[in-house]
């Protein structure tokens, strides 16, 4: 960024909906040159961490979850909300080891903006290396359903370009690990 650029100033910002993971805003700006720009929707909500879990053998946990925003089934990798009594790494070892049962050390690899038009959420990306022999049992919350299989890398490679992988956080993540 040069000294050109000039940031949107926030004037007003009014409350619409707020819930324990979800927060609407309306905000009203000034732009750079001057100008109002009203009635921007803003979306607050938790971060969150996603895990490309991969094992020896070059195989990555892969989850299939029907989601409803969509009202598909989405490949993902394991996911979840990063607490407030939590750092990014025990968010990532605690939703792998609830979603899968595998317990790891995991290691930072990134952050991105999933929708920065119009939300603060960050997504943190990071990696394991799991091992068969260290599998327990997942600890599933009550609205969770989450299969999972372990998908080798080529295959999920194949996947992406056949079209079969939309979830955003998946394709970057991937991207993020230079797998």
């Amino acid at each position: 960024m040069n000294n050109t650029d000039k940031k949107w100033k926030l004037v007003k910002s009014k409350p619409v909906f707020e819930s324990k993971w979800l927060s609407v805003l309306e905000n009203d700006y000034e732009l750079p040159d001057g100008k109002e720009a009203k009635g921007y929707y803003h979306l607050s909500r938790p971060d969150y961490i996603l895990v490309i879990a991969i094992d020896k053998g070059n195989n990555v946990v892969v989850e299939r979850n029907y989601r409803r925003g969509v009202d598909d089934f989405v490949y993902e990798l394991p996911a979840g909300w990063v607490e407030a009594n939590e750092t990014v790494e025990q968010a990532a070892t605690r939703e792998l080891l609830e979603e899968t049962g595998y317990a790891a050390e995991v290691k930072i690899l990134g952050k991105i903006y999933p929708q920065p038009g119009f939300c603060s959420m960050l997504a943190y990306v990071a990696m394991a290396r799991i091992d068969e022999s260290q599998k327990g049992k997942q600890a599933l919350g009550q609205d969770e359903d989450v299969k999972y299989e372990l998908i080798n890398l080529r295959q999920i490679k194949q996947m992406v370009a056949r079209g079969e992988i939309k979830d955003m956080g998946f394709l970057s993540a991937l991207q993020l690990a230079a797998l």
